[in-house]
């Protein structure tokens, strides 16, 4: 069933401030002065990333706000895979319960996972499935630091803060900001199960949208179609497979029967990391913006050619 979110006047200045700079990132191949701002709009915005590549796109996001007048803080833990302090923004760290040793040994088992071996399937299957576990247990573990930390918490609490801007992916900063009663900023490339464009209120038919991992295009045969189909009919299951663990974490954090899903639907901005040129044809809802190339360094243009 369709999810209609009404906005305040403050929901469309940041929807406007927020397009504007995206458009900005997206398209210009010049750089204002430092210190100006997009617009008369000057906001506290607090960041909660997702660590690994998830968080380029945020960075880039993150300090070209801070480089505006904005006042950006980034929470992120004492120990990461590449986050750490910029230019523009401040941090704000958490303890959490390991140390970078064990951080890169997750990470080295994570590719010598991939990597191709002699393996036998059931064997790939087993280290798969070992592998995912410990990654879950890493973000598992890294969410409840943060959400758990109650002086953290509180202290967040008391800065002012008019939204949070996160990778919903790991909806650590979801969460945060229900508790908080802010509006949310999603920065993303896509939730495997659709549970982001569910939360959206947008359709997404099976009759030319292609799942994930289908390889199917919006051109599908009858067969296709009937397997997309399929597909999507357990997407549901596969959310709460991978969301069962944050759905008890948000139970426990935020003190009501409120699931991840019910969180992202509250979403007021979904900034999506896809392009309509590289993209098959499928719905957008209004608050969904496509930010393709947002991380992308901004390159010098191309010089004048001049006729011999």
């Amino acid at each position: 069933m369709p999810v209609f979110i009404s906005y305040t006047n403050f929901d469309i200045r940041l929807f406007t401030c927020v397009c504007s700079l995206v458009g900005w990132l997206v398209c210009s191949n010049t750089v204002p002065a430092s210190g100006t701002a997009s617009s008369a709009f000057l906001g506290k915005l607090l960041v909660v990333p997702m660590d690994g590549s998830h968080w380029v796109g945020v960075k880039a996001l993150a300090q070209e706000m801070g480089r505006r007048g904005h006042r950006v803080t980034v929470v992120i833990p004492e120990v990461s895979i590449r986050m750490g302090p910029g230019k523009h923004y401040e941090t704000v760290t958490y303890p959490v319960p390991y140390d970078k040793a064990y951080v890169d040994s997750v990470m080295a088992s994570h590719i010598d996972v991939i990597k191709k071996t002699a393996q036998s399937f059931t064997e790939k299957i087993k280290n798969r499935f070992a592998q995912i576990q410990k990654i879950t247990s890493l973000i598992h573990t890294g969410a409840e630091s943060l959400l758990f930390n109650d002086s953290l918490i509180s202290h967040l609490a008391q800065q002012g803060f008019d939204a949070v801007l996160t990778d919903p992916m790991v909806p650590t900063g979801s969460l945060v900001a229900w508790k908080l009663g802010l509006p949310t900023i999603n920065l993303l490339r896509g939730i495997p199960c659709f549970m982001d464009v569910k939360s959206a209120g947008c359709p997404s038919p099976p009759s030319y949208v292609p799942r994930f991992f289908t390889g199917y295009t919006d051109k599908m045969s009858f067969k296709e179609r009937t397997v997309n189909t399929l597909v999507a009919l357990l997407e549901p299951l596969m959310c709460r497979l991978l969301y069962w663990h944050f759905d008890n974490i948000a139970y426990q954090f935020l003190g009501e029967e409120v699931g991840i899903a019910e969180v992202l639907s509250e979403s007021a901005i979904w900034l999506m990391r896809t392009d309509p040129i590289l993209e098959f044809p499928r719905p957008l809802m209004p608050n969904m913006v496509p930010v393709g190339g947002i991380n992308c360094n901004v390159r010098n243009p191309l010089p004048e050619v001049r006729p011999v």
